[in-house]
């Protein structure tokens, strides 16, 4: 069967944040054993993201199709060829004199790395893989402490696996990367380094001169050609994007080619901000607000739909209070927790177009939530979905009343109103969990006639949103998030990710939740982009001298907040 495959790119900083986390999530659903996939069917198609190849040496390699791109500084330990090639660095030296080598020292590896790095060792050398006892990491000092004096490796006390506390540890997204990368996949803007105070690479269009150059295009085209030739099936690109500094205008340097190099291909922008945005003056928080009007403008314009994310509840003016889901306790400062949280939940989102069984394709949602010029989407996520040990998925429904089942991960946007279109995915729940209700005095509903979770999920959509056109997606295995996935679930969240009376000792992960998504077309979006038209609205770009210096025009930004206004009047309804 064709993979129909998709190239995956991540332009910026906190988008190989959630793009990290993305990839570990994938990889922690590979299954290799066939017996067990004998019993339980793969589920996923990872050749949709994934390619096959072979190194200099003949061993088959599986990377995933990704470009990203990032600053100077930005890599920590990895090596910007990857990991899986072996770069010779000797070079001839013509000098008859001394010679004198310097080498820089190693960027130090933190405790899953250095795992990682060993196990993949163990397993070249065919050795049995090994993970070491904890009692074996304190005797050789290999037990770190973190912040808080909690050791950054410890047992897990349930199952001996190892875990990770690595708030402290980690740095830059590399810290925490599991998935090896080809060696087309890393292009660093050397024009820029990595949070650099003196010169910032915070406006649009400096994104625009960076890839202007001839020379860093020609590097662009060439891995963008390089992944595309060499699918059978392309079905179109999935683009993480930063919309707050000067990689927005990256972004839309990129889309602009493929717009016009692929234009029957989808384009899906997952357009992020971290909640720790550089909002320390009056200037970088202009400069992140016209940046995120330039990048919607664009985006909507050249992409074939534009979805914003943040663990922010708004932006713009001023930063908005994190968003609350109820069993996550999570570190709002850390990128290291916040893209998590937003890849776990696009990991859910996409499962239409990346299962194995009778997928959708990519174009299924870019087309029908981009359709009447609505081109931009929100998303709403339950992570973990809300069930406890022994209750029915209906009951759970039931138990919610008329509250959504999910919070929004798009700022500035309510479920307040039915939506034009849904797109609703459940994982992680089994069909035995639909009639299992252990409370007998539970009312009989309309969903206690269901057998299956697709047929509870069907009924409740219809019921909920009768003037909705609704699409209900069910997958039989939860979320993986095991390490390096960072330790954000409550204590009254079991191993599995169900809720539970008894608390969950502090040496217990959590290792696969159930979830629940909705992508939703609404006008319920009108806010999100009328407030932020609004807000670009009030500025005169003449006297934002750094925009016009990088080659921003008046006119084009004129032309800018006009697009957004007729943008936000295709959300608009007659109480607006």
């Amino acid at each position: 069967m064709s993979a129909r495959e998709i190239v995956t790119l991540q332009i910026g900083s906190y988008s190989n944040f959630v793009g990290t986390h993305w990839w570990n999530l994938q990889e922690s659903s590979f299954v290799y054993d066939p017996q067990h996939l004998a019993a339980f069917p793969k589920e996923v198609n990872h050749d949709v993201l994934f390619r096959e190849g072979k190194t200099v040496t003949g061993q088959v390699t599986y990377t995933p199709r990704l470009i990203l791109f990032d600053l100077n500084h930005s890599l920590g330990s990895l090596r910007r060829e990857g990991t899986l090639y072996s770069v010779d660095t000797e070079e001839s030296v013509n000098w008859i004199g001394d010679v004198t080598l310097h080498e820089a020292p190693r960027e130090k590896l933190n405790a899953f790395l250095a795992d990682l790095d060993e196990e993949k060792d163990n397993s070249e050398d065919g050795e049995e893989q090994k993970v070491m006892d904890l009692n074996d990491a304190e005797d050789s000092g290999n037990l770190e402490e973190g912040s808080g004096n909690v050791p950054v490796r410890q047992e897990d006390a349930i199952f001996g696996k190892p875990l990770y506390n690595l708030d402290s540890e980690v740095k830059v997204w590399s810290d925490f990367l599991r998935t090896a990368f080809h060696p087309r996949t890393i292009q660093i803007v050397q024009d820029y380094q990595h949070n650099d105070p003196e010169q910032p690479f915070n406006v649009f269009g400096m994104g625009q001169q960076v890839v202007g150059d001839k020379n860093v295009w020609d590097q662009v085209e060439d891995r963008m050609r390089y992944f595309t030739e060499e699918c059978d099936h392309l079905q179109g690109f999935q683009i993480f994007l930063d919309c707050y500094d000067g990689f927005s205008g990256v972004g839309a340097s990129v889309l602009s080619f493929l717009a016009d190099e692929y234009s029957s291909k989808s384009r899906f922008v997952f357009a992020v901000t971290p909640t720790n945005v550089p909002d320390k003056t009056a200037k970088e928080r202009s400069c992140r607000i016209i940046n995120s009007a330039l990048s919607l403008y664009h985006g909507c314009e050249l992409g074939s739909l534009y979805l914003p994310l943040s663990m922010s509840s708004s932006l713009w003016k001023s930063v908005g209070n994190p968003v609350t889901l109820p069993y996550l306790d999570y570190k709002t400062t850390l990128d290291y927790h916040t893209s998590a949280i937003l890849a776990a939940s696009i990991d859910t989102m996409t499962l239409p177009y990346r299962k194995d069984a009778a997928p959708s394709r990519i174009v299924d949602i870019t087309s029908s939530f981009g359709s009447f010029g609505r081109k931009m989407a929100c998303l709403n996520s339950s992570l973990p979905f809300p069930m406890g040990i022994g209750s029915s998925f209906p009951d759970s429904l039931i138990s919610l009343g008329k509250a959504d089942p999910w919070i929004s991960l798009t700022p500035h946007v309510k479920c307040l109103d039915s939506p034009y279109f849904q797109s609703c995915v459940v994982r992680g729940i089994s069909d035995s969990m639909v009639r299992r209700s252990q409370n007998p005095k539970s009312p009989r509903t309309i969903l206690s006639s269901c057998t299956t979770v697709a047929d509870v999920l069907k009924l409740y959509l219809s019921e909920t949103y009768p003037s909705s056109m609704n699409a209900g997606c069910v997958m039989r295995n939860g979320l993986m998030v095991g390490s390096p996935f960072p330790h954000v679930f409550s204590s009254n969240i079991n191993h599995k990710g169900f809720i539970s009376d008894t608390k969950r000792s502090v040496n217990s992960g959590v290792y696969s939740v159930p979830a629940m998504t909705s992508l939703q077309s609404s006008s319920n979006i009108y806010d999100y982009v009328s407030s932020l038209q609004q807000c670009v609205a009030q500025f005169k770009i003449n006297k934002h001298s750094h925009f016009l210096e990088a080659g921003m025009e008046e006119d084009d930004y004129a032309e800018m907040v006009e697009g957004l206004l007729t943008l936000a009047e295709c959300y608009k309804t007659e109480g607006d």
